[in-house]
């Protein structure tokens, strides 16, 4: 049988303090129900103090490893409840079986009046209730609302108005209450599950007040936990609990970030740069663009936008054609029923990997011009949407390497059907992957081109091995931008092409919409044109 510590023994506060008289009736035995599988620890502070009485005090569960809650009935109704998980190293010492996280304490307030107020642990497994003292309570706060109801039934209801991680700390704000009360409620921190700290939301709210006649005013919450969170995604969720029956409520949860110091490795910022120095090259040699039209303070984004622009327009036959090589075909516009050869246009077919061989092939599947419909219907494709918990860091947006700003067009200009979906995919740089989204803010990568070709007018399934046989097939000697490119005889991945050998894609989880050299890959396996 257990019996009460020196130590840990401390006498119940009894007493008269400003407008609310508190005497003790029962105190904890002197020894716990251990043995009965009922809940022990001890009350150590029960005091009063203007509109409000404070407790504390330590309580576990023989039976069990789990967090006991501890109750607060007003007239035998429950009204306001807290975990015993506060850190009581004094009950480890005594008690190692049950941990040094058994701690509990709260405040709470009463209506006006004469009340009896007991303090309960709730009992986990097999056993009953402890109820470790009970008072008497006399308020003289005439303003305070009554208890609404004591058919307490109904789960709390709220919002979690704003939150905010900074230096490992986290701020949420908002406001709860529960109908069956005009107690204010007491509000858990839950990042990904796990718990980070709790609060009372006992925050004066006139607009609540208002919004709910008969409540209290006093349902608002703004509390700052600590977090130690590494750089990620996290799903931020606040907890209402119900201070009588009918359970807790969830409030709607929010995303927020833990961003990177600096620029992660998997975004392939020297990637991306290699791959518009080589494409601003191939766009100055055929003589589709001209030095001048590229700025040194251009992103490398922005860059390649250019080049694809030229090589495209030239591709199309609306520019001066390339000048004629040794050992290259003839040039000759891009038409519904003709491919132009790349190589006519930017020079020597790159690398673009060895296993499996190229299906080369030819063309095949229902001819389309490069050219762009008139009125075409551009609705957003679907797709799973900006879930990213487990993703890689949101990173913040900077107009370069992360939804990079691109140029605009000149005064009449007349885009192509692959400058559209190169342009939707290319400001989308820096957002993360995640499974089976298709946007606008998280991509896998048949997600990423279904998306940028929606809006050109395009309709792809989310689904590689259907985008391989949803346009023209292309050899890899006909590669031009915008062309999809797919990987591995199971078609297991696809980017969109962009030039010399560079792909931009949404690659695996943990990476970004980012710049790849297709042979990094080395299963290149066949190329469409939407």
């Amino acid at each position: 049988m257990f019996r009460p510590i020196t130590a840990l023994k401390a006498a119940v506060s009894v007493g008269v303090v400003g407008a609310i008289g508190l005497s003790v009736l029962a105190g904890p035995p002197a020894s716990s129900a251990v043995a009965s599988h009922n809940p022990f620890g001890h009350l150590d502070v029960l005091k009063s103090s203007g509109a409000a009485v404070t407790f504390s005090g330590w309580a576990a569960d023989p039976d069990t490893a789990g967090t006991v809650r501890v109750v607060i009935r007003i007239d035998n109704v429950p009204t306001y409840s807290v975990l015993a998980n506060q850190p009581r190293p004094d009950v480890a010492k005594y008690f190692p079986k049950y941990g040094a996280q058994r701690g509990f304490a709260g405040a709470f307030s009463v209506p006006a009046g004469k009340h009896t107020v007991c303090v309960t642990a709730g009992d986990l497994a097999t056993g009953s209730d402890t109820v470790f003292a009970c008072g008497i309570v006399y308020a003289n706060t005439p303003t305070m609302a009554p208890i609404v109801s004591t058919a307490a039934t109904s789960r709390p209801i709220g919002r979690m108005e704003a939150s905010s991680f900074s230096a490992g700390k986290l701020t949420v704000t908002g406001w709860t209450l529960d109908k069956d009360t005009a107690a204010s409620l007491q509000v858990d921190v839950i990042v990904n599950g796990q718990s980070y700290g709790s609060a009372m939301a006992n925050l004066y709210r006139p607009d609540v007040q208002q919004a709910y006649p008969g409540y209290w005013k006093y349902h608002g919450y703004s509390f700052t936990v600590p977090a130690a969170l590494a750089p990620g995604n996290y799903e931020l969720c606040v907890v209402a609990v119900n201070n009588a029956a009918g359970g807790n409520t969830i409030l709607p949860c929010k995303i927020f970030t833990v961003s990177p110091v600096g620029e992660p490795a998997v975004l392939q910022t020297a990637v991306a740069t290699s791959a518009a120095n080589a494409i601003q090259a191939q766009a100055i040699r055929s003589g589709a663009a001209r030095a001048a039209d590229f700025p040194v303070g251009y992103s490398a984004a922005a860059r390649i936008a250019v080049a694809t622009r030229a090589l495209l327009q030239q591709a199309a036959g609306r520019t001066t054609k390339p000048p004629a090589v040794a050992g290259v075909p003839t040039f000759s516009a891009a038409t519904p029923t003709g491919a132009v050869d790349e190589q006519a246009v930017m020079g020597p077919t790159p690398y673009l990997g060895t296993y499996p061989a190229a299906k080369t092939g030819g063309r095949t599947g229902a001819a389309r011009s490069l050219q762009l419909f008139a009125n075409d219907g551009l609705v957003p494709p679907g797709g799973v949407g900006d879930g990213v918990v487990g993703a890689a860091p949101i990173l913040p947006a900077n107009g370069r390497t992360v939804d990079p700003t691109l140029p605009g067009y000149r005064a009449g200009y007349s885009k192509l059907r692959a400058e559209v979906a190169l342009d939707a995919a290319l400001a989308h740089l820096g957002d993360p992957y995640v499974f089976a989204a298709g946007g606008p803010s998280t991509f896998d990568c048949s997600g990423l081109t279904q998306w940028a070709w929606a809006k050109a007018g395009v309709s792809l399934t989310h689904y590689t091995g259907s985008q391989a046989v949803q346009g023209v097939r292309v050899k890899a000697n006909q590669l031009l931008p915008g062309d999809l490119v797919l990987f591995g005889s199971d078609l297991h991945h696809v980017g969109m092409y962009l030039g010399a050998g560079y792909m931009l894609d949404a690659p695996y989880t943990g990476a970004y919409v980012r710049v790849d050299k297709i042979s990094s890959f080395g299963d290149f396996t066949l190329a469409v044109r939407p």
